[in-house]
């Protein structure tokens, strides 16, 4: 399933990497912050509706470790935000609708990539920061030392909770349509940034 989601999700993964301007190194320290803020305007809504799908139902996915919504706020927070200020950032309103288990587990497993290439923009971000009062880059940590064993026990955990061969193509079109929302926001949230950011 992996190696299918990984093929049939490549041109959708190389648009939304293009729109990713954290490896600049021009990078400013609001245009790390914007890049968050808009990252919680997707991850907010989009773990709300994985919730709602799949709390629950499969405990080998460890929904509770994976949410990332703690790991933005703490980094916003970090950057001068508070509750209220949090509350008020946009939230994208057109993200796929993800009311079947096998579209939710192809978001899923976006957010599970995301995680999992975060780690090179990690390493810069730790190095282009070095010395600056930015946090600890909590979202892009995400499991520390145990990011490679969390992407195993995901695959694993998917395959358990779809094992249906013909639901395959439902979970590639939840991965594509995140793929495609991600960069749409991304692009929006961006437009009128300067090309530092």
């Amino acid at each position: 399933m992996l190696q299918t989601l990984k093929a049939e999700t490549r041109p959708h993964h190389e648009r939304a990497e293009r729109v990713v301007r954290l490896l600049s190194p021009d990078l400013t320290l609001s245009g790390y912050q914007r890049h968050l803020e808009a990252l919680y305007g997707l991850y907010a809504p989009l773990e709300d509706s994985l919730a709602a799908c799949l709390e629950g139902r499969f405990p080998e996915l460890r929904l509770a470790e994976r949410w990332k919504v703690p790991l933005l706020e703490a980094d916003l927070l970090a950057l001068g935000h508070d509750g209220a200020s949090l509350a008020r950032l946009p939230q994208h309103p057109g993200l796929p609708a993800l009311s079947a288990v096998p579209e939710a587990l192809g978001a899923l497993y976006v957010l599970e990539g995301a995680t999992l290439g975060g780690q090179l923009i990690l390493r810069h971000l730790t190095r282009h920061f070095e010395g600056a009062a930015v946090g600890g880059f909590a979202f892009f940590r995400a499991y520390g030392e145990s990011v490679g064993p969390m992407w195993k026990a995901f695959g694993e955990a998917l395959l358990r909770a779809c094992p249906d061969p013909a639901a395959a193509p439902r979970v590639v079109r939840g991965a594509q349509d995140t793929f495609e929302a991600f960069e749409a926001w991304l692009r929006e949230v961006h437009a009128d940034a300067p090309s530092c950011l």
